[in-house]
């Protein structure tokens, strides 16, 4: 295995680039065959019912080798029938836990509704196909969420495995709701699918290489010299054939200076393992550089680069330097927001210190940093659009639907609300089958919209991972400059209120706020693990509403953009303040101390 079977596990890991080339002929063939042999494996071991337990790695792994073996009777080369094996069974395995926790999580929240009624004033119910937000009523809502609640992750699963042979006690209607909602998850976690232009990611092992672990060894060695020298390197990788026996297939790399510059010449850094992207027309290169975690400490630094974290300006940066060094009592103080055994300070508690400790003349300054999140917004708020419009066009459709199944269910002699039967009721009815066929057609439209809107969700996603990776390596490079710790609020969630200036709607709300602090704060730790630098949290109560001359503690100090002190009037830009008292926290005195000393010098 490329990252030597878990063994290192305690290591970080980043991936560095060796270029890119043009797919031979051999190597379409390649890809052209372990896609079908994913095909086959994840046939082989998806379930018929995602909501089945899943079985343990080894059971499937039985079910896999024997897909394995007959694919190398076949003609693929073994090594990489094996490779195969692998991303199907993660690939499987993660489909399936996936929509088990989202069936699991829709009927926890099973009566949460929609900020916004939809087209005919109806509170959508989020959680549910859309038809039963009209035929539900709260009252059905909250009995199912009343039962959810009484269950865990296992009982959830067995109780919609139940519905397929029963009620289960619930009333009919309730009944068709939970089946729809579990209908709902098995479309959309279905069975993992490589597409034609899918990348096929291949983690490279001796046996993938002509010549073993002699050239595996050589090549992981030459170019661990030349990341450690800052130096470029070229060279070819030969590839183990297509099929057995078969001729070896040839790929460039090359390490760029800019690239081995980038990685740095730690001792402790090592080239571990190699990687290769097979795309439709292009392949990439590349290499998995480790280290162990750098884990440095605070104690002891004098200059910190704070930062408050927004969405208008992702990032506040302010770096300040004191007269004396970061202490262990103020260390001590905020124990529980990194981890420690002490208790998070409380909200009380916090209002407290800030109120009975001032920052003064003793920290200097150094610099303002502010990252404008602007045009990063304004994607995300082009996005969110798209899916408002992609929302309104589900929405008609579902009232088409509705009003086409009442008209299917009145020929039918069935309720209006009634579920429509996937095979036709009333076969020598012209007028029951057109609106059968006009039903169905209508259900697979709004399954493709629903598939376009999943695909915004997803762009969405990648803007963030850019963005943000962006803003946390230019915060790691302040800290590397400055020899600093970087401090930040131990917060979890960021949100827009309705009435900030910033909100552009639910649609946007949810799309911003999605674990946005969540991945940044990952993003950024992981970067600064990496590269040695310390970093601290403090408590994020009042540290926006708080001027540290004097302790005065007031929201209203706080008006949108604008921090203006209560005492002398004085203004700040309202982030940049925020990011300035969160590097001023761990050099607060109390005020008797400061007032003593003012007192002194004066005489």
């Amino acid at each position: 295995m490329a990252y030597g079977k878990g063994k290192n596990k305690d290591l970080m890991k980043r991936m560095a680039d060796l270029g890119t080339f043009p797919v031979s002929a051999d190597l379409v063939e390649l890809r052209s065959r372990i896609i079908c042999t994913l095909d086959k494996m994840a046939d082989a071991i998806w379930p018929s019912n995602i909501l089945r337990p899943r079985p343990s790695g080894k059971d499937i792994d039985t079910v896999l080798l024997k897909v394995q073996s007959e694919v190398s009777k076949n003609g693929l080369n073994n090594v990489w029938a094996e490779k195969a094996r692998l991303i199907a069974k993660a690939a499987v395995v993660e489909q399936w836990k996936r929509g088990q926790h989202n069936l699991f999580g829709r009927f926890r929240n099973v009566a949460t509704v929609g900020d916004t009624p939809m087209d005919d004033g109806t509170q959508r119910l989020v959680n549910l196909p859309e038809e039963f937000s009209r035929t539900l009523t709260i009252a059905d809502a909250t009995a199912l969420q009343t039962v959810a609640a009484r269950r865990d992750f296992a009982a959830t699963l067995k109780l919609f495995r139940d519905l397929g042979d029963s009620d289960c006690g619930f009333h009919p209607h309730q009944a068709s709701a939970l089946r729809a909602m579990a209908d709902f998850v098995r479309t959309r976690f279905n069975r993992p699918v490589w597409k034609d232009e899918a990348v096929i990611q291949l983690h490279l092992d001796y046996r993938c290489l002509r010549g073993g672990k002699r050239v595996l060894e050589a090549s992981l060695w030459d170019l661990d010299t030349a990341a450690k020298a800052g130096t470029s390197r070229r060279a070819a990788l030969p590839l183990t054939s297509v099929s057995p026996r078969g001729l070896g297939i040839s790929i460039p790399i090359r390490l760029s200076r800019s690239v081995a510059t980038k990685i740095g010449d730690d001792p402790d850094l090592r080239v571990a393992a190699l990687v290769v992207e097979l795309g439709m027309v292009n392949g990439q290169a590349k290499m998995v550089v480790t280290q162990p975690p750098k884990i440095a400490a605070a104690a002891d630094l004098s200059t910190v680069v704070a930062e408050d974290f927004g969405f208008r300006n992702t990032s506040s940066i302010a770096v300040l330097r004191n007269a004396h060094p970061i202490g262990e009592t103020a260390l001590e103080r905020i124990s529980g927001h990194n981890g420690g055994d002490a208790r998070k300070v409380t909200k009380a508690a916090s209002r407290k210190f800030l109120t009975e400790h001032v920052s003064g003349d003793d920290v200097e300054l150094l610099e303002l940093v502010q990252f404008d999140g602007k045009d990063f917004l304004n994607r995300i708020a082009a996005q969110a659009k798209k899916v408002d419009g992609l929302r309104s066009e589900i929405d008609r459709l579902y009232n088409r639907l509705d009003r086409i199944r009442a008209e299917i269910n009145m020929v039918g002699g069935d309720v209006a609300t009634a579920l429509v039967p996937e095979a036709a009721a009333l076969t020598d009815h012209s007028r029951y089958m057109a609106m059968h066929g006009r039903f169905f057609r209508l259900l697979t439209a709004i399954g493709r919209l629903k598939e376009k809107r999943r695909a915004v969700y997803e762009a969405v996603a990648g803007l963030k991972k850019s963005w943000f990776g962006h803003v946390a390596q230019r915060k790691a490079n302040l800290a590397e400059k400055y020899g600093a710790a970087v401090v930040s609020e131990g917060l979890d969630i960021v949100t827009i209120e309705t009435d900030d200036p910033a909100y552009k709607g639910r649609t946007f709300n949810k799309m911003i706020n999605n674990g946005s602090k969540g991945q940044y704060n990952l993003r950024s730790e992981n970067t600064l693990k990496w590269r040695g630098i310390a970093s601290v949290k403090v408590p994020s109560f009042y540290t926006s509403s708080t001027d540290w001359r004097d302790g005065t503690v007031d929201k209203a100090q706080r008006s949108g953009s604008v921090f203006k002190a209560a005492s002398d009037g004085r203004k700040w830009d309202a982030d940049l303040h925020a990011a300035e008292m969160i590097g001023r926290y761990l050099f607060l005195r109390p005020k008797t101390g400061i007032q003593a000393e003012a007192l002194q010098a004066a005489a």
